[in-house]
């Protein structure tokens, strides 16, 4: 939202987005951001993104970025960027598949700006170190484009206003909806999905059920019996 506190905002959405180089179920998938501070976002997001580095984590722990997990899901990443820019999409930087030495799938960090609702970047799951952001105008907009989706694990929001945190937890259907902060469960919550991110949950309590067995005892007895 417009109210957000932007550099912290821009901290917690590049760690949600490319956390394990995109490849978390709960990563931050898509970002709509409010027409008032999208200039401004789109710039320090973009900063941060180029100073991203990619590399071997064993021998060069400093790299930000780690190898997708195969040659199949980095042709993927691809295909959706490049499927991105030839629908309208805006390439601000990386956007190419990358190697080290001819080894291993790497993606460059990737951001893609004036991306529409309807694109399959914005649709499908990236799974991949690729960030593309849209505009909109009111938070009607954003929670409907939001809920608009064939998957439903983790959302967030980033607004100083307790009104606007409040209906958007209550009208963002999804398992997890973060406020102000980054996307990463607590081990003693709930972690579940709805539409085709699953069904049920586990972790804390909800994790311990599903290693028990559950009895179901229906008894029938004479009331006038054994008083």
């Amino acid at each position: 939202m417009d109210d957000c506190k932007l550099d912290e905002t821009v901290e917690h959405v590049f760690a949600s987005r490319f956390i394990y180089n995109g490849q978390v179920c709960n990563c931050a998938e898509r970002i709509y951001v409010h027409e008032k501070i999208a200039d401004r976002f789109i710039e320090k997001m973009a900063a941060k993104i180029k100073a991203a580095t990619y590399g071997d984590p064993i021998a060069s722990p400093d790299s930000t970025i780690g190898p997708q997990i195969n040659k199949k899901q980095q042709d993927h990443i691809d295909e959706l960027v490049q499927s991105a820019i030839a629908d309208g999409a805006t390439l601000v930087c990386g956007g190419k598949k990358a190697s080290i030495n001819g080894k291993g799938f790497y993606y460059e960090p990737t951001m893609l700006v004036d991306c529409r609702h309807e694109m399959r970047v914005m649709k499908e799951e990236i799974f991949g170190p690729v960030l593309p952001v849209s505009v909109f105008k009111t938070l009607d907009e954003a929670i409907e484009k939001a809920n608009d989706c064939i998957y439903g694990l983790t959302s967030s929001i980033y607004t100083q206003n307790t009104d606007v945190m409040m209906r958007a937890l209550n009208e963002i259907k999804f398992g997890e909806t973060y406020v102000n902060r980054e996307h990463f469960e607590a081990f003693q919550g709930f972690h579940a999905g709805v539409r085709q991110s699953g069904n049920g949950g586990d972790d804390g309590e909800h994790g311990l059920e599903e290693f028990l067995e559950t009895q179901v005892c229906y008894v029938a007895y004479d009331m006038n019996v054994n008083k």
